[in-house]
């Protein structure tokens, strides 16, 4: 007997070429640390205090977004503290909610994106902005065959009924909502957009 082959799930359009290269990009744990030159620069500037309590020596590099989050080894999310703070923040979750919250307004939303995670972003933002065009193109294409089919039915559209007019091509399209103005006549929308009457 037979079996059919499962069918492969799509891949969402951001998500597509995402891994294009991934030889030549460090991995998730890679991107998670931080580099020497970041901590060199937070060091300096922190200028040997504890961010934190102000009071202590800073003795460690805090991943203000953890690293369990995919916070990344960037110097916006970079933290120089001394150690007991540093265990005070990791335990706590007010305290750590407390300073994520500080990085936000300083740095932004995505404080702890690197550059891989951007690009990542942008795509996924790019793909979700032309699909919602394609929707409105699609919305404008089909508007006078749907008020004209709402007009005659005298109620909205079902879904699935939208989804056939959406699948009819250009030219059908025109043809049809050229027939319903002249099977409609002098018919005319009511004053709620559905419902027709004759003048």
């Amino acid at each position: 007997m037979a079996f059919a082959k499962k069918r492969k799930k799509e891949v969402a359009p951001w998500r597509q070429g995402i891994l294009d290269h991934h030889q030549d990009r460090p991995s998730s744990a890679d991107r998670g640390e931080f580099p020497r030159k970041v901590i060199t620069e937070l060091i300096e500037e922190a200028k040997g205090q504890c961010q934190s309590c102000r009071s202590a020596q800073d003795t460690t590099t805090h991943h203000v977004w953890p690293r369990g989050r995919k916070g990344r080894g960037v110097k916006q999310n970079g933290l120089r503290l001394c150690w007991p703070c540093h265990d005070r923040i990791q335990t706590s979750p007010e305290e750590l909610q407390h300073w994520i919250d500080i990085y936000r307004q300083r740095y932004g939303e995505r404080f702890w994106y690197d550059e891989q995670d951007w690009e990542e972003y942008n795509r996924k933002q790019a793909a979700e902005q032309a699909e919602e065009e394609v929707k409105r193109q699609q919305s404008e294409r089909v508007e006078p065959v749907v008020s004209l089919l709402t007009a005659a039915a005298g109620r909205r559209l079902k879904k699935k009924e939208l989804q056939y007019i959406v699948s009819i091509n250009e030219r059908d399209l025109a043809t049809l909502a050229g027939l319903l103005r002249d099977c409609m006549g002098t018919h005319v929308l009511d004053d709620k957009g559905y419902g027709w009457f004759k003048d």
